[in-house]
């Protein structure tokens, strides 16, 4: 931890600290020891076996690090450094202090387990703050799917689907924004550094590469007889499709919502079964299309966004069904009625 107190219970920075001063931890009350060198950022430790939960936790240099130099980029004036929360024997490692509200600011360079992350949310939340999850650079180097990023996946009006990192050599905030989903489940988007840069963050797979792949998991998961794609497959036999037989213009199904942790191109394949099993001329409604989403859905892992409200979740299902709809009249398959109407016009082949 970067802060201590004295015995006169004076907050103290460990670039400040005296060593032959005594410094207890803000929340056990124990006595810390201050580490300080020219190899390591100044910080205080517990002594081995310490009960303190809070602050027993060994933190990275990288870490350290980057708590400094967000307290600066943020401005020294506004932030305070660990501020400990008596409430929720909770302390982010930063609050910023603004005007309007509080925002706890987490700067996350390890792995969480989820059931721990939400119960930090929910401390913060029952306290009234806001709370800013910011990933190190492990997870800037690590993330390219949806199942690596869905437990820190944010969503703005400003921003769509993104997350946020700080990168401790450029001393640089950087950006994913306006993320969406490619065929093969991979994260696209745009990448903006607080430096001024902004470039795409493109994934190189074309859909022939997709359907190569696909295929082959598919071809690899029936051979040895894995549960994830029996089932798949046993839902396709009861609507006379076949899963080795994804029609083409699933795989044109690009730059989808993160709302499942597999290809959306599977996910559009069972949607096409399903259209396919009515009649030419059919008449197929929004509540039509809603109910086959709710039958699928339990075929596919969901996206734990649990950075999110319900609504924005609810909200992000019904994006990923319009841009289905939308791709299934741009191919002349359904002709728009009204806007919750279409008629079957051809079928996908």
């Amino acid at each position: 931890m970067l802060t201590a107190r004295t015995k006169q219970d004076v907050q103290v920075q460990a670039g400040d600290a005296q060593r032959k001063q005594a410094y207890f931890c803000p929340s056990c009350q124990e006595q810390v020891i201050l580490k300080r060198g020219t190899r390591m950022v100044a910080h205080f430790a517990h002594r081995p076996n310490s009960v303190c939960r809070p602050f027993s936790e060994s933190e990275s240099q990288a870490h350290l690090t980057g708590k400094w130099q967000l307290a600066d980029y943020f401005g020294s004036s506004h932030v305070e450094l660990e501020p400990y929360i008596q409430a929720l024997a909770q302390r982010p490692d930063l609050l910023l202090k603004r005007a309007d509200r509080n925002l706890a600011i987490e700067y996350q360079c390890s792995v969480i387990p989820v059931s721990r992350l939400q119960q930090r949310n929910l401390g913060y939340s029952q306290f009234g703050l806001e709370v800013l999850w910011i990933l190190g650079v492990d997870y800037l180097q690590k993330i390219k799917t949806v199942r690596q990023a869905e437990k820190w996946l944010q969503y703005s009006d400003k921003l769509g689907w993104y997350l946020i990192f700080w990168e401790t050599r450029q001393q640089s905030l950087i950006i994913w924004h306006h993320l969406t989903v490619d065929g093969a489940g991979q994260l696209q988007g745009w990448t903006k550094a607080s430096n001024g840069q902004q470039y795409a963050k493109t994934t190189l797979t074309t859909s022939h590469t997709v359907a190569q792949k696909l295929q082959r998991q598919v071809q690899m998961g029936l051979y040895y007889k894995l549960p994830k794609w029996l089932k798949l497959q046993q839902f396709c036999y009861e609507h006379h499709g076949l899963l080795q037989a994804i029609p083409a213009i699933c795989y044109q199904l690009t730059a989808t919502e993160p709302v499942i942790c597999d290809s959306p191109v599977i996910w559009a394949a069972l949607m096409t079964i399903l259209l396919r099993e009515r009649p030419m001329g059919s008449l197929i409604e929004q509540s039509d299309l809603e109910k086959w989403v709710a039958q699928i859905r339990p075929y596919f892992d969901e996206t734990q966004l649990i950075q999110c409200t319900v609504q924005q979740v609810v909200v992000s299902w019904e994006r990923q069904l319009q841009r289905y709809v939308t791709l299934l009249e741009h191919q002349g398959i359904l002709k728009m009625l009204d806007e919750k109407a279409w008629q079957l016009v051809a079928l996908p082949h």
